[in-house]
This record gives structure tokens, sequence and C-alpha cells, in this order.
């Protein structure tokens, strides 16, 4: 019995909904080790923008066993493509002393309001958690330090920041993030971001 051939493209979630080649499945090359079992009865063919980050993947797929192929530039761009477009859009907060809970509790409601939204392309809540001091250009090790006030960056991405735009207006998002403002030390600013890699 032949494998069934499957094109694994192995850059970033987001680089993928961009542009990407019909029918291939989005594995980031660094989560190739959690498939390893739907891909070892396969002919598995590797995809990405510079053939890079394909042979990284191959090399991965070959340290567990399974043999790959990498597409060539050329051979990528024989093949019909989808895709969409898609913009980032983060949230930097700051919290007030003690209205973590009450914040995450909010947040989480904001998400899943947001997750049936026209337009929504999925959402990270990330919490800083120390800092690099070497990435930092400081002295000593800074990756425990406790950050005050807690630090958050709530990230969204989206078809069109007209997308974003028009979900801030419907009541079920505006009732639950306006009450976000009691918690927070700082006013939130929030950017628009297109996504490059």
């Amino acid at each position: 019995m032949s494998k069934s051939e499957i094109i694994i493209d192995v850059r970033s979630r987001e680089e993928f909904v961009r542009e990407h080649i019909k029918g291939a499945f989005n594995i980031p090359h660094y989560d190739l080790i959690f498939h390893e079992e739907f891909l070892k009865d396969k002919d598995v063919k590797l995809a990405c923008n510079t053939m890079h980050r394909s042979r990284i993947g191959q090399q991965r797929l070959e340290d567990m066993g399974i043999e790959s192929q990498v597409l060539t530039l050329e051979e990528q761009n024989s093949y019909e493509t989808d895709g969409r477009p898609i913009i980032c859009a983060l949230n930097f907060i700051s919290l007030r002393p003690g209205e973590e809970g009450d914040f995450m509790s909010q947040a989480m409601q904001l998400c899943r309001a947001t997750e049936s939204m026209d337009g929504f392309l999925g959402s990270k809540v990330l919490r800083v958690d120390g800092m690099s001091a070497i990435g930092s250009f400081l002295p000593g090790d800074l990756t425990d330090m406790k950050i005050e006030p807690l630090k958050y960056i709530l990230v969204t991405f989206w078809e069109s920041k007209e997308a974003h735009e028009v979900s801030h207006a419907l009541p079920e998002f505006k009732e639950i993030f306006d009450k976000l403002g009691r918690h927070l030390a700082t006013m939130p600013i929030e950017e628009f971001y297109e996504i490059l890699k």
C-alpha cells in the first residue's frame, strides 16, 4: 500500500494563515514532535518560505525515524495557494495590586465573548514573568525578578483592523471590556501590528 502524500507547512500559524499551499497542514517545526504518530506512515513533504525551517523540520523528523522531502521554492510555487489577511492587536496592561484574580476572570470572559466574532482569528494572554538581563543589556540575573505593577499583554488576531474596531462596539464585548479599567494601574495602550514572521 502506498503512503498518502501530505504537505506540512512548518512556519508559524500566523504566516500560514496569511498564505499557504492549498490543502497543506500547519505544524511549526518545533511542534513536529507532537505529531509523530500522525506523520510516521505518510509521504511527508515540508514547505516554508525560505526552505530553512523545512530543513530544520526534516532533521527533526529524521531524528524520529520519519523520512520527508523538502519542497524547493520552485516546487512550492507550482501549487495553488490559499490564505487570508491577518493583523495583530496588542494591549499593554499594568494592574493595580491585588486585582489579578478579578482581572483574569474578566479577561477570560472577554476572550470567550470574542471567539465567535466575525473576523476574529485567535488570542493569547501573556503575563510578565521576569526579565532577561542579558537580552536587556543589564548586569546580573533578573529571570525571577518580581515585576510590579504586574504587567499583561493581551494579543488578538483579526482579519482586518475594521473587524477589530467593530468588535469593540458590540454590546456583549463592550459590557465586559468597560469593566476591565477598574483593575488597571495605567491606561491601556492598544496597537496594531502587521505580522511579518
